[in-house]
């Protein structure tokens, strides 16, 4: 272990290390079984955390692995900070939702960055996440209105290249969440599809293709927890 760890002492097998919080191997075999699928925590708690659960678990059940996939967030800083009180920088969720209004907002911020790095919750970031987001609800409702008076003309070339263009980014999304949970490049798909559908609709008023688009935004925007609040409420 690099730097002076205070915790540690030798044996035969190498230096050992308390047991911290063997609780979480208990209240996981309690809950969820010997084995589970998927474990979160922060960066820091890989050691000794994470290591002596794994240590414990496996010896006590003799079962391996313990965990399948393990998950592991980077940090958050506030305007490049680390959060602490004695600064006086620290924000709570209700704190943040009183000025941002919307949680949706913060679910963007938290996504344009990818889990394992550390994220900066600043002025700026959140700015950038509510306009992405109000581009997100503009296009569904531009989109709406098509689907209600819009045209109902046949599928020409042009239309099928562009059902083609937003297939294939489509694609890349899942790609991307698949590589990691790679939200960032996920993201930039997403925000790509809200791109390619305005510019395509400056010229196009066919019905079914909104529907399309419209159907293919809400169901994207899902898998990142979007369309969860009433659909009357505004930014």
């Amino acid at each position: 272990v690099k730097g002076d760890y205070p915790f540690k002492w030798k044996t035969p097998f190498g230096e050992g290390f308390p047991g911290w919080h063997i609780e979480c191997s208990i209240m996981a075999m309690k809950f969820l079984g010997e084995q589970i699928d998927i474990h979160g925590g922060a960066k820091d708690l890989i050691f000794p955390h994470h290591e002596n659960e794994i240590a414990q678990s496996e010896a006590y059940s003799g079962k391996k692995p313990f965990v399948k996939y393990w998950l592991h967030t980077g940090f958050l800083t506030i305007n490049g900070e680390k959060m602490s009180k004695s600064k006086g920088n620290f924000i709570t969720i209700r704190e943040m939702l009183k000025k941002w209004k919307d949680p949706e907002i913060f679910r963007m911020f938290v996504i344009s960055s990818h889990y394992r790095s550390d994220i900066d919750y600043n002025e700026k970031a959140m700015k950038d996440a509510k306009e992405k987001l109000e581009r997100i609800y503009t296009t569904l409702e531009k989109l709406e209105e098509l689907m209600k008076a819009g045209e109902e003309k046949e599928i020409d070339e042009n239309k099928q290249a562009f059902i083609k263009k937003l297939e294939n980014l489509k694609n890349q999304f899942i790609e991307a969440m698949e590589d990691d949970f790679n939200t960032p490049l996920a993201l930039a798909k997403y925000m790509e599809i809200i791109t390619e559908t305005n510019k395509f609709f400056e010229n196009n008023r066919n019905a079914k293709i909104a529907k399309f688009a419209y159907d293919l935004i809400i169901e994207l925007g899902k898998i990142f927890g979007f369309f969860q609040k009433p659909k009357e409420k505004k930014i």
